[in-house]
């Protein structure tokens, strides 16, 4: 006889676990960089999602217990995409409006917007100057105050404003930047997407029309300083090679699709819905990408194009009904013809 205490887990449990064990190759390559100040800050931001997870469970009734781990998994995902000399206020704010934002529509399974992309954008709209300045890796910072010199602006700056970074292809690999704790180290980056496809969690029909929009659109419409206004796509392949290295290696295209872009609540249910949103999604990241300094402008892109997926999905369903009508209405036409002699 099943028990009835026994706590049935959500349907996206096994998503939201799988992403919490991704980040923690990743917080070990922001240790290895930093010291120990990235997992005070994780520690941080899990105790905060928790805390809000007990504070807003009165909301869902007397019954209610949670049975599903999003809320850390949306504080981690916050977290490595912060600098690791951002003030801990700022970590618990911004897992304060994710667990907010996730409640306000019903809880798990319901948020329009991605919780953790809502809460990177309040707090880089809140406060920029701890947001998006960055510490030289190889840095063990102090657990508390970080000294204000000891910042830099990240690639993206580079980047926006027509020039290249001076970072080598390895330290590109290795994570050996100064950006976001966990945008970096695009080894592991790749290795946790394999394990995701694997587990059955990455939606390659999000992924790769979002991947090739970013990758086409900087390759067809460079914006160097070193070159003309308009130019064919195969003038200047160096420089574009270049180019695109610095974009799919460096900032957060790739971590932003692998762990927010597919994320199973927001993005479409639908094949097709699918494509569209991912073709979407990588315009809006490239528009942030050109015209600011963020360095996870992905997260803006995805509370763009987050209004869409619904949409998406009933004009996609609306079409396979008019397409099966017409077939059925066919079908009894070809069906009342009468038989030839």
């Amino acid at each position: 006889m099943p028990n009835r205490n026994s706590i049935e887990r959500s349907a996206n449990f096994g998503y939201y676990a799988d992403i919490l064990w991704c980040c923690v190759p990743l917080m070990v390559m922001a240790c290895f960089y930093y010291g120990p100040r990235p997992l005070l800050l994780m520690l941080t931001g899990l105790f905060t999602a928790y805390v809000c997870d007990c504070l807003a469970a009165p909301l869902h009734g007397p019954n209610y217990r949670p049975h599903e781990p999003s809320s850390e998994a949306f504080a981690a995902l916050i977290v490595l995409m912060m600098p690791a000399a951002v003030p801990y206020g700022v970590v618990i704010a911004a897992v304060i409006m994710a667990v907010l934002i996730k409640e306000t529509f019903g809880g798990e399974g319901h948020y329009p917007f991605h919780p953790a992309a809502v809460g990177v954008a309040v707090a880089a709209l809140s406060w920029p100057g701890e947001v998006f300045r960055y510490p030289a890796p190889g840095t063990v910072l102090p657990l508390w105050d970080v000294p204000e010199e000891a910042l830099s602006a990240g690639m993206n700056a580079a980047l926006s404003g027509g020039g290249l970074p001076s970072d080598t292809t390895m330290n590109l690999f290795t994570g050996a930047v100064a950006g976001p704790l966990g945008t970096g180290a695009i080894l592991v980056i790749l290795a946790c997407a394999l394990f995701l496809l694997v587990r059955g969690h990455l939606q390659l029909s999000t992924l790769l029309p979002y991947l090739i929009v970013c990758i086409a659109v900087p390759w067809l419409l460079p914006q160097l300083n070193d070159l003309p206004a308009f130019s064919l796509p195969w003038e200047y392949m160096r420089q574009r090679v270049y180019l695109e290295k610095y974009i799919i290696l460096g900032g957060s295209m790739l971590f932003g699709g692998i762990f927010l872009a597919c994320e199973p609540v927001t993005q479409p249910a639908r094949l097709s819905s699918r494509i569209i949103y991912g073709l979407l999604l990588g315009v809006a990241a490239t528009v942030f990408r050109y015209n600011t300094v963020y360095e996870t402008g992905i997260c803006f892109a995805l509370l763009i194009v987050g209004a869409f997926p619904e949409w998406l999905d009933r004009v996609a369903r609306r079409a396979e009904r008019m397409r099966f009508r017409k077939k059925e209405e066919k079908r009894r036409a070809n069906r009342a013809k009468p038989e030839a002699i």
